[in-house]
């Protein structure tokens, strides 16, 4: 089979480039207490029911939002910047509407793409009740933006920067992913393994097994219903294909959360991906909508929100309560409309006893794309604009 397979160990006895890699920076001492959903400007939904269910969501949670305009604050609210971490001044845009298209990344498309150096989708679906939890999906579909990839020689196909990969790595390790397929041309597969070669060892450790696959050898284990692997990193070029692949044998050909980052783990834009026209919008769909803002959440620092609506909509599909898109085949399932299944999330209406599934997107909790550690001084924000107090 045309394929790589590199085990942890042999990765870690390569990195020549560790003794010049330069010292991770200490997390800022400084960390933001309390205070609004920052999210960049336009805010609103275009289409009136994505904003009734987006402010239904947000009043049910408690959650305040903090519009941040394009040109940059100064004074006390650009010293929270400064504690939010080194890509501070990236505030996300939480898009849910707006459909990208993975076939718009193949070359030649001339889509318009957020400015970011990769993006992430997720396929997360479990079936109502416990006989079927075992078959929960939890899926990562990662991909490098066409922007950051360069080419090492003139007739090279373009690859991915190694802060780019690392990046992913780092996220993927994160969430708990250890099998990890990456995806690429036969001819990129030699030089993408050189690359990898040289990442940081310390997200290729033992316990993380990653195989590098030309897209032929990649199709097999893509279509089957259960993938072998829990993440993928594909090039943009093949990424329409992987896309259909999953959704096919998942079912869901519906949208899936969309990220964009940069700067390593800074989010920059919460969109969705879809088998459609690109730049395209979405009719209301609650379970993109909720687990968008649920991943928005957690990655603004506010982790306990996002559980909460996590396990809120993960509840009501367990007690059968279902959508058009994400629908299921068990006798005793309702089917509902969109902006029902939020108002139900929103009354409170998935009270039960049995766990929610977790959710390996959420699995660590992330302050600027870094384990949360001890800060020695909090700046408390009494509202969603304006921090008051310090501790």
């Amino acid at each position: 089979m045309d394929r790589a397979s590199f085990q942890t160990q042999n990765l870690s006895d390569t990195s020549a480039n560790d003794a010049v890699r330069p010292a991770a920076k200490a997390p800022s001492p400084l960390r933001v207490v309390g205070g609004g959903l920052r999210l960049a400007e336009p805010v609103a939904a275009p289409d009136p029911q994505w904003e009734a269910a987006f402010a239904g969501l947000r009043g049910w949670l408690g959650i305040a939002l903090d519009p941040v305009p394009a040109p940059r604050a100064s004074g006390l609210r650009k010293m929270t910047d400064w504690a939010r971490g080194p890509a501070s001044g990236i505030v996300p845009q939480f898009a849910p509407w707006e459909v990208f298209s993975p076939v718009s990344l193949q070359p030649g498309a001339n889509a318009e793409w957020p400015r970011a150096d990769w993006m992430v989708s997720y396929l997360f679906e479990h079936g109502p009740g416990s006989a079927v939890r075992a078959g929960t999906l939890d899926f990562a579909l990662f991909s490098p933006h066409p922007s950051a990839c360069t080419r090492d020689e003139d007739d090279a196909l373009p690859l991915p920067r190694l802060a780019v990969i690392e990046a992913m790595l780092h996220a993927a390790r994160a969430q708990g992913r250890t099998r990890i397929a990456i995806i690429v041309s036969a001819s990129q597969r030699n030089a993408f393994a050189s690359r990898l070669l040289r990442a940081d060892r310390n997200l290729t450790r033992e316990g993380m097994t990653l195989e590098v696959l030309a897209i032929e050898a990649a199709m097999p284990g893509l279509a089957s219903s259960s993938p072998r692997w829990d993440a993928v990193i594909v090039m943009p070029e093949w990424r329409s294909i992987v896309f259909t692949l999953l959704a096919t044998a998942s079912g869901r050909k519906g949208p899936w959360p969309l990220l964009w980052f940069a700067n390593g783990q800074a989010l920059v834009r919460a969109s969705s991906e879809a088998l459609v026209e690109a730049g395209g919008r979405l009719p209301l769909d609650a379970p993109v909508l909720i687990q968008t803002l649920a991943l928005t959440l957690h990655h603004s620092g506010m982790g306990a929100a996002a559980r909460r609506l996590h396990e809120a909509a993960t509840r009501l599909r367990d007690s059968g309560i279902v959508t058009v898109s994400r629908g299921s085949t068990v006798p005793y399932a309702r089917t509902l409309e969109d902006a029902d299944f939020v108002e139900l999330v929103c009354a409170g209406m998935s009270q039960g006893h049995r766990a929610a599934p977790h959710w390996q997107a959420m699995a660590a909790s992330l302050v600027c794309g870094t384990i949360a550690a001890p800060a020695r001084l909090s700046l408390i924000a009494s509202t969603a604009s304006a921090p008051t107090a310090l501790s």
